[in-house]
């Protein structure tokens, strides 16, 4: 993981409908730049986390996997310290 654009944020895990995911507090776009697709990896409170993010209008999230919750020990409604970077391969526009 790149440390030099990584972005560390507290979050609340959220739930909706069968979704569990954290909010970002920032815009992909403007910290590493445009891509059609932002595939992250790092920690949510030092447990390895990657996938790609998801988009609803501006806001960006990461949605986690019911067994990553189950492996993490979090649960929803947590708050925890998210630390993500852009993965190093990725599709530029």
């Amino acid at each position: 993981m790149s440390e030099e654009k990584q972005q560390t944020f507290n979050a609340e895990l959220q739930k909706e409908g069968s979704f569990t995911f954290v909010s970002l507090p920032f815009s992909p776009r403007e910290a590493w730049g445009a891509q059609p697709r932002y595939r992250v990896a790092g920690t949510i409170n030092e447990h390895p986390v990657r996938g790609t993010l998801g988009a609803l209008g501006q806001d960006y999230f990461l949605r986690l996997s019911a067994a990553w919750l189950r492996g993490s020990g979090i649960q929803v409604g947590d708050t925890v310290i998210v630390k993500l970077s852009l993965e190093t391969r990725q599709e530029t526009i």
